[in-house]
């Protein structure tokens, strides 16, 4: 944990949408919308966009839509700070606000007086192009190298996650989400109804964001309900519990110290201080994590920022948290002790208001920014990234704070891994499961983790021939967790069952 010797300040903020209608016509790369938003930012603080040139230090979070060389060299020149120091993040949904950490850290410590952090998406676009086969319309685009981002396997996960298949967000935060209902002793009705009334006021508060990319509310029974275009995905949620990235948004944030916040002129009912940044990490392997009712890193990072502040949850009067999945802000609630109905966001969410990949909580700081201006008090914005493995808070306030900023990072899993058997064969019990459907709705991959009489857990595929056991795994009056079945042998693979051995 570190304190630095000034105070941190948020002075103009900005986001939008485009290409709601998706046109070609109105088809914009990620570094013009981000331009855009910078603009906006620019505006929101009442400075001229010629004061930008004084920016020290540039954080961009990763584009994923559309590749670029050096992205936050870009936006610098763009801008005009020719002698910023500019940062581009690496992947994760966590992103925005470990970047606005390292760049409040930058201010603390002197090392810069103006920053800028920002990111944003095409994907909407990107797609559309495509789908047009008219690669000619992104003519105009940065080639350098241009084309969609393109990442390492290791991005995806570990190389034993990879032959496992779980290697998508859809297919690993359904195994907290299970495991939770059972841990709480929820029927599958009640664990999906909080899911779909959570979500419901999600889509309300998307309905007021201008930059939302659906701006219509939703109700927690269309969301819960299973059927046309809101599917099953990965049991147990349907379509309209998963984050949408298919998106074009930008956001943009501008921090400074409170001296050149002076010197600016920003009046302080634009600003909001950025008071503690807490970055934490659980284990890269989902199958080492010690629980899958938890997320460790998740309550230390909202400890830590809580404790660095002098705060606690009862203080704070605005909550912005993650969700591109419902375990996401339903372990956030319960870890930090909020009522079910709590306003758990300013944003909308990323199934209503957009999930522009890595970038989605830059928007949550504008949010939670502007609410903060119209309210007053204190406010916590959390960010998520990767598998349920990289967690950031901020906490934000409008009352000037009596210490400098002061942030901890922590770039290491403080567990030890759990034990791992990647070659058992024999008894297993059920510790966590899903299953993905195919777009029929008929169960098309089972995904099993459990525990083997030795206490080592294993990682284990469902046939979607053993239909028996997938369509115990998904039935919604019972709950498979506990269940005992086997991992036998069929032909060179191994398969889990509930069935005769």
């Amino acid at each position: 944990m570190t304190r630095g010797d000034r105070q941190v300040v948020v002075i103009g903020v900005g986001d939008l949408r485009n290409n709601r209608e998706r046109t070609p016509e109105q088809a914009v790369e990620p570094l013009d919308l981000i331009d855009r938003a910078i603009v906006l930012a620019t505006d929101d603080a009442g400075i001229d966009r010629a004061a930008l040139a004084d920016v020290d230090a540039v954080g961009v979070v990763q584009v994923v839509s559309w590749a670029y060389d050096d992205v936050s060299a870009s936006v610098a020149g763009r801008i005009g700070a020719l002698a910023a120091k500019s940062t581009v993040s690496e992947v994760g949904g966590h992103q925005p606000v470990a970047v606005l950490t390292e760049l409040a850290a930058k201010i603390a410590t002197g090392e810069a007086d103006l920053a800028v952090l920002c990111g944003g998406e095409a994907q909407a676009s990107l797609e559309l192009l495509g789908a047009a086969k008219d690669p000619a319309a992104a003519a105009d685009w940065s080639h350098s190298p241009g084309g969609p981002g393109k990442f390492s396997r290791a991005t995806g996960g570990t190389e034993r996650m990879w032959d496992l298949g779980l290697v998508a967000p859809i297919r690993i935060y359904p195994l907290w989400e299970n495991r939770l209902r059972h841990d709480l002793g929820m029927s599958f009705a009640e664990s999906q109804a909080w899911s779909g009334q959570m979500y419901s006021r999600f889509s309300e508060v998307a309905a007021t964001r201008e930059a939302a990319w659906n701006q219509e509310a939703v109700s927690a029974e269309e969301i819960t309900t299973t059927e046309g275009r809101n599917r099953m995905i990965c049991y147990p949620y349907p379509l309209l519990m998963n984050a949408l990235n298919r998106v074009d948004q930008a956001a943009a944030v501008l921090l400074a110290s409170v001296e050149r916040a002076d010197a600016l002129g920003i009046p302080e009912e634009k600003r909001v201080y950025v008071d503690a940044g807490a970055v934490d990490t659980d284990s890269e392997d989902v199958l080492e994590r010690q629980t899958y009712g938890r997320a460790p890193g998740l309550e230390r990072s909202l400890d830590t920022a809580l404790e660095l502040a002098g705060a606690t949850a009862a203080d704070l009067d605005v909550v912005d948290l993650y969700s591109c999945f419902p375990i996401v802000p339903k372990l956030g609630a319960l870890h930090l002790g909020l009522d079910r109905d709590a306003e758990l966001t300013t944003t909308g969410g990323l199934t209503s208001f957009g999930g522009p990949h890595n970038n989605y909580s830059s928007h949550a700081l504008v949010s939670a920014v502007q609410k903060l201006r119209a309210t007053g008090g204190t406010g916590l914005v959390f960010a998520n990234g990767e598998y349920l493995t990289k967690h950031a808070t901020t906490i934000l306030r409008t009352e000037k704070p009596e210490h400098g900023f002061s942030w901890s990072i922590v770039t290491e899993d403080e567990n030890p891994p759990f034990t791992v058997d990647d070659t058992w064969v024999g008894p297993l019990e059920i510790e966590t499961f899903t299953v993905e459907f195919d777009r029929e709705g008929v169960p098309a991959r089972g995904y099993v983790i459990g525990l083997n009489p030795d206490g080592a857990r294993v990682g284990i595929r469902v046939s979607k021939d053993d239909t028996a056991t997938m369509n115990t795994l998904v039935d919604p009056e019972g709950d498979p967790i506990g269940l005992a079945g086997r991992v036998v042998t069929a032909g060179e693979r191994r398969l889990f069952t509930l069935g005769a051995e």
